[in-house]
């Protein structure tokens, strides 16, 4: 059995809907894939690779300026649910409100993770995107530099697309809030990297970030097959090789 043919219940390989328009298929030539996590129970571990796209690894990462929520933590979100965490909360007073649909991606509230995401082996992206909901409302590190930045590296450690997100210097309940905020204000946005042999994505949060926020819709274009890394014995190698 090939390790990456798991269920492909929450990867969409055809037109994308709206929430994805940061990267789609006609702006790279693979396959897209698409993860909405509406099809994952909530408190569904995200992280590792097959846990929400066959060719997708997410890893969370310590936050590097202080002590941050543990790593692993990482879980679907739902929508007015506090299980498994809050990780924000609304204007409106309602948990993880206003995802793309009604589950998302988040860690415990009032604490910071980073994040890497990888592929698996042999498979390189054109272009990345990940949604970021309810950023800038809640200032608790302080600071005037509220900041995140998204980092795309080719295999060669290189830097090939970035993407950076800066908050305003004080918190602000409307643009900050995932249900008040406008597209592309810092309550509603998405993260887009492009370029060429994309192999991982780092996303890094500043000194002075706001903690409580979730994630959704993550798209990737994928340019390049996995290879098959299924284990073999000398066995299997002699009766391939007649």
């Amino acid at each position: 059995m090939r390790p990456y043919a798991f269920a492909l219940a929450a990867v969409l390989l055809a037109a994308p809907s709206a929430a994805f328009a940061a990267c789609t298929p006609g702006i790279c030539t693979g396959a897209f894939h698409g993860v909405t996590f509406e099809s994952f129970a909530p408190g569904t571990v995200v992280e590792g690779l097959g846990a929400v796209d066959p060719h997708l690894n997410i890893a969370s990462v310590a936050w590097s300026f202080g002590a941050g929520c543990a790593l692993g933590t990482t879980r679907v979100i739902e929508e007015g649910n506090t299980s498994p965490y809050s990780s924000y909360s609304t204007g409106v007073s309602v948990s993880n409100g206003c995802l793309d649909g009604v589950r998302g991606m988040g860690h415990p509230g009032n604490c910071v993770l980073d994040y890497d995401f990888t592929f698996a082996p042999g498979v390189t992206v054109g272009c990345f995107s990940i949604k970021l909901f309810d950023f800038g409302d809640y200032y608790p590190y302080g600071g005037a530099v509220h900041n995140a930045t998204l980092t795309a590296f080719n295999a060669s450690n290189t830097i090939v697309g970035v993407g950076t997100l800066t908050g305003g210097a004080a918190v602000d309940s409307t643009s900050g809030d995932a249900c008040l905020s406008q597209a592309g204000l810092p309550g509603n946005f998405t993260f887009s990297v492009a370029g060429t042999g994309i192999t991982r994505i780092e996303l890094r949060f500043g000194a002075s970030p706001d903690p409580n926020i979730g994630f959704d819709s993550i798209a990737f274009c994928e340019t390049s097959a996995a290879v098959d890394v299924r284990r073999r014995t000398w066995g299997t190698m002699k009766t391939i090789a007649r």
